[in-house]
């Protein structure tokens, strides 16, 4: 292997040590230390600071006009209650192979890995036909703000391809979900809880309204992405025990597999809205809270194949899709730019109490990386 275990691993460890939860969001502390990173070894690098800590971080190496885009996002889910941790979530704890914390798999296990490929490619010198731009970004969980910053600063252009460091599992994928997130407000009519008659339910008409969510769910099956879906994820009203509630509002998380469902998707849940308005007491309004495109690359781009090759040499040969959000959504439509999504990171620790990520996959990851990087462009 090129790039060696504490060429990666305390870079890994340290990005894990520095609190990125969002919210609140605040990345200056990851950003200033991978800064450090790169003034140690002479990288090019600037700091887009968008709002008070938030802050993404863009290195280049080489002088091409034409460059490539490796990207991972520096920012994570809250922790949650660390008591309920095993290991504590920001100490980079590493048992039996794994390394404990938040963001170890989502997703400072690649940008460790991007970290280091720069450095390798700085300390060898390596001449490439095409600029390596690395871009940490701020803010992926809740807004991609710090992606669309970095685009409307023009980071895409001259973009010949964008690889996305997302887990995973190593696994090539060339297509995301899009999203369309809608929030459901229902208005009915308070009164005493122990005369229920006078008053109209407004939780009573968003569970009718929530059974009928999942009719707005389009059937079509994509190759790679397979259905769309839905989540109800979120669920607000009613004041008291003993009052009517007047009011109560829920919020729809749908993941469609093909941007052509996207407006007959809002049409149904528009059509779902208007019969339950005519038909029930209680009434509701419709509200577009977020929507991301459906992003989908062509196979055959020269760094695809040669990564297919280098998995194949692992055993891996499954070409997915994902069914989350990456900054990719923000960076690629407007440019149609080729990329996949590949990283370290096992997909049962998105997010969750204990997350690890195997420290093997992770080194691995940074000499496939690396060396594919070679054998594209040199």
């Amino acid at each position: 292997m090129v790039i060696a275990e504490e060429e990666v691993i305390p870079i890994l460890k340290e990005l894990i040590r520095i609190n990125t939860e969002n919210p609140p969001g605040k990345t200056i502390d990851s950003v200033n230390y991978i800064a450090k990173e790169f003034e140690a070894c002479g990288i090019k690098y600037k700091v887009q600071e968008y709002a008070k800590g938030r802050a993404n971080i863009i290195a280049e190496f080489g002088e091409s006009e034409r460059s490539i885009i490796i990207t991972g996002h520096l920012d994570t889910v809250p922790a949650g209650d660390a008591n309920k941790w095993k290991y504590p979530p920001f100490e980079a704890i590493e048992n039996e192979g794994k390394i404990y914390g938040r963001g170890s798999t989502d997703m400072k296990g690649a940008v460790a890995a991007y970290i280091s490929i720069l450095k390798k490619l700085k300390e060898n010198d390596v001449k490439l036909d095409k600029k390596i731009v690395f871009l940490g970004t701020s803010d992926e969980e809740i807004g991609m703000d710090g992606s669309l910053e970095a685009k409307n600063a023009g980071i895409m252009e001259g973009c010949d391809f964008v690889l996305i460091g997302e887990p995973t599992e190593l696994k090539i994928a060339l297509a995301e979900k899009g999203t369309l997130w809608i929030k459901i407000a229902v208005e009915g009519k308070s009164a005493h809880g122990s005369a229920p008659h006078l008053g109209v339910s407004a939780i009573e008409g968003a569970t009718k309204l929530i059974a009928k969510m999942k009719d707005a769910v389009p059937e079509f099956e994509h190759d790679v992405l397979g259905s769309s879906t839905l989540n109800i994820g979120k669920i607000l009203g009613g004041t008291l025990i003993n009052v009517v509630p007047e009011f109560c509002e829920f919020e729809c998380d749908f993941r469609l597999v093909s941007n052509e469902l996207r407006e007959q998707t809002k049409q149904k849940i528009h059509t779902i809205v208007e019969h339950f308005n005519k038909t029930e007491e209680s009434k509701a309004k419709m509200e577009i809270v977020h929507e991301l495109p459906v992003i989908e690359s062509k196979d055959g781009e020269l760094f695809i194949e040669k990564l297919k090759a280098k998995t194949r040499a692992k055993g891996i040969t499954e070409i997915i899709g994902v069914n989350y959000g990456t900054d990719g959504a923000m960076l690629i439509p407007e440019y149609n730019t080729p990329f996949v999504i590949m990283g370290p990171g096992k997909l049962d620790q998105l997010h969750v109490t204990d997350e690890y990520t195997e420290k093997q996959e992770v080194i691995d990851y940074a000499n496939i990386i690396y060396e594919v990087l070679l054998e594209s462009y040199s």
